[in-house]
């Protein structure tokens, strides 16, 4: 036998001895399979606000005389809220008065001046100089009486702008100024609450905004005696979150709130269990970044596949997920960081 056949013979030998090397079976995976879930119940703090408020203000500058009300009082329609000096607004109108009558005089003066020059000057006894000059002496004072009317008009409406009333039934929520303080027209004397309807105004994360739409109800509770719980509806979400806080301020209509409901008064609007299913994952399940977020999916053939998703807030160790997956994916919730993108996965463990 030639040396090289026994060599190739002894190869073979040597490997027919060595155990058979088993094919490496897939890693089993702990997974879960996406179903609808329902939000547990969640609560806010906020305080009561009225829907509609109004700033107040006289449209005429002058001294407050008079504030006849404080701040939380309940007024009606039309009531006095507060005055100006009303001596000094007279005392203008007269002033005005007595320049429309001296005007109106001089006016007066003037025009018959022009009928008699121009009678004149028909007759040729008038220059041409001295009708025009009668005819702008008239202009001008027919001018200055119109411009006297118009100042007794402006300390008219003074005068009656001196008082200033409310638009509405409501109630006040702030005094800007005291008496004896000049304001101007248009300064600022008193902030009020305008009618019946109140409001929840609440601080919530951002992350938990996702859930919140338009309509959305909320049981309100508060802390007054004798007010029952109303459900209250999502008015406003408010587009500037707090840079400190993360948090955006919403605005829950509080419809039929009666007179226990004070404006001011702290309040809980829950946000209940019973509201529309979402779906949610682990905390475990997420991969990717925070700025990236995904999770890895069992895919056709048993292949790991790698989805973006949206995440909505974390509620008790889960974490809402708002888009990316559907009902009935299964998704590897253990070990998915070290996951790659087509890896062969075995069976699931739960």
């Amino acid at each position: 036998m030639s040396p090289l056949r026994f060599a190739a013979l002894a190869l073979c030998a040597a490997l027919s001895a060595l155990p058979a090397v088993a094919d490496t079976p897939p890693r089993p995976v702990v997974s879960e399979i996406v179903a609808p879930d329902q939000l547990p119940v969640r609560s806010f703090t906020g305080v009561i606000e009225a829907e509609k408020e109004a700033v107040l203000a006289f449209q005429t500058a002058g001294r407050v005389a008079d504030l006849p009300v404080q701040t939380g009082d309940s007024v009606a329609d039309g009531a006095v809220l507060a005055t100006l000096d009303q001596v000094t607004l007279q005392e203008d109108v007269d002033a005005a008065q007595a320049g429309v009558t001296s005007a109106e005089a001089s006016a007066k003066a003037a025009a018959d001046n022009l009928a008699r020059v121009s009678e004149l000057a028909k007759r040729g006894v008038a220059s041409q100089q001295v009708l025009d000059s009668a005819q702008q002496a008239n202009d001008t004072a027919a001018a200055q009486a119109r411009a006297a009317r118009a100042d007794l008009a402006r300390a008219q409406n003074a005068l009656g702008f001196g008082t200033l009333h409310a638009p509405s039934d409501g109630v006040v929520l702030q005094i800007a100024v005291k008496p004896g303080t000049v304001v101007g027209a248009g300064s600022p004397v008193l902030t009020m609450a305008l009618g019946p309807a109140r409001e929840a105004v609440l601080d919530v994360p951002a992350d938990y905004l996702s859930l919140l739409q338009p309509g959305r109800s909320f049981t309100v509770t508060s802390r007054v005696q004798g007010a029952a719980p109303i459900t209250g509806t999502l008015r406003l979400v408010e587009p500037v979150s707090d840079a400190t806080t993360r948090s955006r301020r919403i605005r829950v209509s509080l419809p039929g709130a009666t007179a226990e409901w004070k404006i001011g008064a702290l309040v809980r609007a829950s946000l209940s269990g019973d509201a529309a299913p979402v779906l949610t994952l682990p905390q475990s399940a997420i991969a990717g970044s925070p700025d990236a977020p995904s999770v890895w999916i069992v895919a056709e053939g048993r292949k790991a596949h790698e989805v973006p998703v949206t995440l909505g807030p974390a509620l008790g160790g889960r974490v809402v997920i708002a888009t990316g997956i559907t009902v009935g994916d299964e998704v590897v919730v253990k070990g998915v960081h070290s996951l790659t993108e087509g890896q062969a996965l075995g069976g699931r463990v739960q």
